[in-house]
């Protein structure tokens, strides 16, 4: 399977020598893998250059195909709520581009604890989720929603300024993590990271809500846990490369 996930990084290819140093795998085991993985068209070879063979192709499509994003993801809350105690959440942005909506909820295991439901929407300029997607968004959906989306003063410590979301976009789009102090509500913390499909578009975030006592106390595991776990969501929705590419 190592073999295979290589290799669909690699659409134009890879030799022997260079696949083996990219999964540290001496040639003559690799080459043994290569012929059976061939004889059963999941890899063919060209002029000593391995691809994809249809055989893989087709299974790729017959695992991904039918699935939503919210089946592919859901699977991996549980680990994340597991490393941060806390309530973990999916967020899809909706069409309009105007908010966040919640796909897929995992309860953290303390008694007091940020609740929400399937289904529920927030707005982008004040939560992790919202914020997440917004920051990786394309330019020109940025642009049309700070100019004409409402940004309403929520609690005393909502940011709605258009200079101060560039910068809270620009730190976003640098970390990779977008943090929340008080923003929708007061009391409350959120951490979120985007999640991109294999073409690099930001199609959900991820978020961890807290309290402010326990995301104080907690607050570098808890960055370290959504950034992680975005990334590994983004990796199963086919991302090569780095997770958050140089801008």
């Amino acid at each position: 399977m190592r073999v295979i996930e290589a290799l669909a990084t690699r659409p134009d290819g890879l030799a022997l020598a260079e696949l083996g140093r990219i999964l540290d795998l001496p040639k003559t085991s690799l080459f043994s893998m290569l012929r059976a993985l061939e004889s059963e068209a999941y890899v063919e070879t060209v002029g000593g250059v391995y691809r994809l063979g249809a055989a893989a192709l087709r299974q790729g499509a017959l695992i991904g195909g039918g699935d939503t994003l919210e089946r592919k993801l859901s699977p991996l809350l549980a680990p994340i709520v597991a490393k941060a105690e806390e309530t973990v959440l999916l967020a899809v942005p909706t069409e309009d581009h105007r908010e966040v909506r919640y796909v897929a909820i995992a309860d953290g295991p303390q008694a007091v604890r940020y609740a929400a439901t399937i289904g529920l929407r927030r707005p982008l300029y004040c939560t992790a989720s919202g914020r997440a997607v917004l920051a990786f968004s394309e330019p020109d959906i940025i642009r049309d929603y700070l100019a004409r989306a409402p940004r309403p003063q929520l609690t005393p410590h909502t940011t709605t300024a258009k200079a101060a979301l560039l910068d809270i976009i620009a730190e976003a789009r640098r970390a990779g993590v977008v943090e929340t102090r008080d923003q929708m509500f007061v009391g409350l913390w959120g951490f979120a990271s985007p999640v991109f499909d294999a073409r690099r578009a930001v199609v959900a975030s991820l978020m961890i809500a807290a309290p402010a006592d326990r995301a104080r106390r907690k607050r570098a595991a808890l960055v370290a846990a959504v950034r992680e776990g975005a990334e590994e969501m983004s990796r199963v929705l086919g991302l090569s490369g780095e997770y958050i590419a140089a801008r």
